[in-house]
């Protein structure tokens, strides 16, 4: 692979020159990013064939990444070789604490700075990626809990920064505080998977319940908004809130790549 100049405003802290012309397919690079003013550690991970090709890939972007990515990468794999679901760069973005997670998913209103870690990924983190790696310009967002919160902000607010976006199991009270009155014009391009969960393991009842209100409460408005084009399609998991993930990221990660994932969505 040849190796290509990285944006200046990047210090990579380990030997970028040596794992460039690696042939590593999974690695951990630590970033310093002057947006926010730290270390940031990134997973990468390269498809099969990477290094025997000359193809270029889309890239996914996961949240949550120091115990997600993992996961996420078997089934990606799997995925890849299972079903007509393409080959692609996985790129997994570790949290530095729980205080950090919550600085950086949530809304300004829920005492979070999203816009300030939306972009670092925008004007730090997808040059990076894009500059030292084959990628086609095709990017997708996974992010489950609050990093599904972050996704559905980055769809309203954002939309360009990614084609393609799984939310697993949001919290939609707190997505539904922040909804616009009119969504972007135009996001005919665009494919977001949501879904909900049961909730009620390690929750009380009322708690579960609100969760499916407001998940409902976002469906309508959605609906309320058919005209930005958005390809869309919302389900429930009936499991509990963490190990909903497993279920809903593969089936997520199939539907927006065109792979139906039961007869219902053939026929859409």
């Amino acid at each position: 692979m040849n190796q290509k100049n990285y944006p200046l405003f990047l210090l990579v802290l380990l030997n970028l020159p040596a794992y460039l012309t690696s042939q590593s397919l999974d690695t951990t690079l630590t970033i310093h990013s002057k947006v926010l003013s730290e270390e940031r550690s990134i997973r990468i991970g390269l498809p099969y064939g990477y290094f025997e090709s000359a193809d270029d890939y889309s890239v996914l972007y996961i949240m949550d990444a120091e115990y997600r990515y993992d996961f996420c990468r078997a089934t990606q794999q799997y995925l890849a070789i299972s079903t007509r679901i393409p080959n692609s760069i996985m790129i997994g973005i570790q949290n530095l604490s729980r205080e950090t997670r919550n600085r950086d998913l949530l809304p300004t209103n829920f005492g979070g700075k999203d816009s300030l870690f939306r972009k670092f990924i925008e004007l730090e983190l997808i040059p990076f990626i894009e500059e030292n790696y084959r990628c086609k310009g095709e990017r997708l967002l996974a992010g489950h809990s609050h990093g599904g919160v972050f996704a559905v902000n980055t769809l309203l607010q954002q939309p360009d920064l990614f084609n393609k976006y799984v939310a697993t199991d949001p919290s939609f009270q707190i997505i539904n505080s922040n909804l616009p009155d009119t969504w972007p014009a135009d996001l005919s391009q665009k494919s977001l998977y949501i879904c909900s969960s049961d909730g009620s393991y390690g929750y009380n009842e009322e708690i579960a319940s609100d969760m499916y209100t407001n998940n409902v409460i976002f469906q309508n408005h959605r609906m309320q908004n058919a005209a930005s084009g958005l390809r869309f399609h919302a389900e429930h998991i009936p499991d509990d809130h963490g190990n909903s993930f497993m279920t809903a990221f593969h089936r997520g990660l199939r539907w927006v790549n065109n792979w139906p994932i039961s007869k219902a969505t053939m026929k859409q």
